[in-house]
This record gives C-alpha cells, sequence and structure tokens, in this order.
C-alpha cells in the first residue's frame, strides 16, 4: 500500500502545471531593487553593474536609450529639480514567469520639495524593471508628469530671467 502513494505522488508531481509563474518579494533581484531605490534617494549612481549598457528607459510616453541617459534624469531630479527626496511605502516584487522573462514592479510615494518653486510634492509611481542575464535591459516608469513639468517650467523661466 505504502509503494502505492508513492506512486500515486510521483504521477501528480509529473502531472503537475510546470506553466506557473513565480512571485518573490525576498529574492536577491527584488533586493536589489531596493538597494538601487535607496541609491537614487541618496543620489548615489555608482551602480552601473546592476544594468546593461544599453538599457531601455521608458517613463510614460518617453523612451531613451542608454544608462547614461537614465542616471542623467536621476541626477537632475536632485541637483536641479528638487531637494529632500524620498521613497516612501516601498513594495517590491519579482516575477519569474514560465516564459523565462524575470521583471521587478515597485510602487511607492515619491516626495520631494521643488528646488525653484519651494512646493512641496507627493506623487505614487510605478517601475517595471525587466532582468535579462542578472542586469536591468528595461526600466519603465509610469506617474503623473505634471508636477515635473510644472518645476522645470519654474526652473526654466528663473534661469531665463537670469
Amino acid at each position: 500500500m505504502k509503494y502505492l502513494y508513492v506512486v500515486i505522488f510521483a504521477i501528480l508531481i509529473g502531472c503537475a502545471d510546470t506553466n506557473q509563474s513565480i512571485l518573490k518579494t525576498d529574492d536577491e533581484l527584488s533586493s536589489n531593487i531596493k538597494m538601487l531605490v535607496e541609491k537614487y534617494e541618496n543620489n548615489d549612481f555608482e551602480v552601473s553593474q546592476y544594468y546593461a549598457d544599453d538599457v531601455i528607459t521608458r517613463v510614460n510616453n518617453t523612451e531613451l536609450t542608454g544608462f547614461e541617459n537614465l542616471t542623467a534624469g536621476f541626477k537632475a531630479h536632485h541637483d536641479i529639480l528638487y531637494d529632500n527626496i524620498k521613497i516612501k511605502d516601498l513594495y517590491v516584487h519579482t516575477n519569474y514567469f514560465a516564459n523565462g522573462e524575470i521583471w521587478s514592479n515597485v510602487w511607492s510615494t515619491w516626495t520631494g520639495t521643488g528646488k525653484t518653486t519651494g512646493k512641496e510634492y507627493s506623487l505614487p509611481t510605478h517601475f517595471d524593471y525587466k532582468w535579462e542575464n542578472g542586469k536591468i535591459v528595461v526600466v519603465q516608469g509610469y506617474f503623473d508628469e505634471s508636477i515635473e513639468k510644472m518645476e522645470i517650467a519654474a526652473y526654466t523661466e528663473a534661469q531665463n530671467q537670469n
């Protein structure tokens, strides 16, 4: 009888759906994303080892290519547009899809103070990071750009008055 149970169990395991995706929150890639978010918050962009040189960055309807373009935008947040950047309510998980693709997903609340306007901003954000061969090859960000457009316009006007 014990043999019969072993055979039934083996058959059930053998028939298990191997096309299932796995979601993890405590894996290395999710930890790497949390670390990258912390580095962004601290204006530290010595992180090239995590990105493909030709990483594709999509923010809403804008697309850039290359690690240098990605970090230039992040640096401008700190150097030109905002003070006191903080990331709150951070949630990260990584999807290991059955087709072999790996994506980390991030939800958070971004806060900062406009360097030109002095306004305090807060907005929900969502980012997706596609991994290939241990490197991020795609970054996709989704958030309301009206705050950034307003701060850029104020900065541009202030620069034109000088």
